[in-house]
């Protein structure tokens, strides 16, 4: 899954060396993170011009607070693959003016014309980021509330417990209109969800399902989480 995830993100950025590259944290993708960052420095492959947004992050925490999406971009991406601050833009999860954040993000990605590769996990509650069960599908950059699952999940990546509530999240139609919109999931208790997500209804209570709408959505999983699939 890792390996076919970082093939997806160099072919990407070998055929347009200028590409706007979105970047989900959790623990599904830092096998892949890894892994890409070894291949592009087996395969001398050319980062320097690409551009790296986060697809997220938590509202109210710090930026160099491990846990942060900040934080662990970062530590997983950017250091790896000597991703300069200047091909960077993440949201600002201590803005005191949300709207105003939302609104930079969302000239940026129209400024580079949508994004090439958006990399996502999904949510044992079928979230894709921040974008929630019942969020409007046709929403671009745009705060959260954050569902139970989600803040529960969340103060596992802090080291100590930590206020959460809302998230500012790319939004599902900017995942939607992303050349490439890859999702990647593994384990069996991600198999519910990823069942949901590709045989289930398209239905904004299960945000992930929308991947089935999109010419370039792929879904990579292993066999714990296609373990619930029938076709």
């Amino acid at each position: 899954m890792s390996v076919a995830a970082a093939d997806i993100i160099i072919d990407c950025v070998k055929n347009k060396p200028n590409a706007l590259l979105a970047f989900a944290t959790g623990n599904t993708p830092l096998l892949t993170y890894k892994l890409l960052a070894e291949k592009v420095k087996e395969q001398q492959i050319d980062f320097s011009k690409c551009f790296c947004i986060g697809l997220d992050e938590w509202v109210g925490v710090p930026p160099n607070v491990k846990g942060s999406c900040h934080y662990d971009l970062h530590e997983h991406i950017f250091k790896p693959l000597d991703i300069k601050q200047s091909q960077i833009y993440l949201f600002d999860g201590l803005s005191a003016d949300i709207l105003s954040e939302c609104k930079k993000m969302n000239e940026l990605v129209r400024e580079h014309g949508g994004v090439d590769c958006l990399l996502a996990g999904i949510g044992v509650n079928g979230h894709i980021g921040f974008n929630e069960p019942g969020v409007d599908p046709s929403l671009e950059a745009h705060d959260q509330l954050l569902h139970p699952t989600t803040l529960a999940s969340g103060q596992n990546y802090f080291k100590e417990v930590t206020k959460l509530e809302k998230g500012l999240t790319l939004g599902l139609s900017q995942a939607m209109n992303a050349k490439k919109f890859l999702i990647v999931a593994n384990g069996k208790s991600k198999a519910d969800i990823i069942k949901k997500t590709v045989q289930g209804e398209v239905t904004n209570e299960v945000p992930a399902s929308y991947i089935q709408m999109c010419e370039n959505g792929i879904v990579i999983i292993d066999k714990e989480a296609a373990s619930e699939l029938t076709k």
